[in-house]
């Protein structure tokens, strides 16, 4: 199974999300409490706080309509694109007493924000 992966400014700031829809019974949903978001650099130190917000944890639906409850999103934020990519895991418990992971790579970059000078001639009769 491939892992998703996201590319980002460090400026950039927007929800991610895990998701047990592959995995979960028909009524089975996301229980927040004993659910979590943990995040490592590219040389595997903790990043809570740099690049994800755990403040921010909230439920989801998913988009089709047909669960509800079945997505766990966090904030992601900031980081450094020197320790990118970095490793998000969503740790979900469920109504069912069951444990998913799921796992996003996240890759920082910074884009110039200066144009690239163009070259122009300039002819004159």
């Amino acid at each position: 199974m491939a892992i998703p992966t996201e590319t980002k400014q460090p400026w950039e700031s927007w929800f991610i999300w895990g998701s047990i829809i592959n995995v979960q019974e028909a009524t089975e949903t996301v229980v927040l409490a004993g659910s979590t978001v943990l995040a490592m650099d590219k040389d595997g130190k903790d990043a809570q706080g740099v690049i994800v917000d755990l403040s921010t944890m909230v439920l989801g639906d998913d988009p089709t309509g047909v669960y509800t409850d079945n997505l766990l999103g966090v904030r992601l934020q900031g980081g450094d694109p020197e320790k990118s990519p970095y490793m998000v895991t969503f740790k979900m418990n469920t109504s069912l007493a069951n444990k998913y992971e799921s796992e996003m790579k996240i890759t920082v970059k910074e884009l110039p924000t200066t144009p690239i000078p163009i070259s122009t001639t300039t002819t004159t009769i």
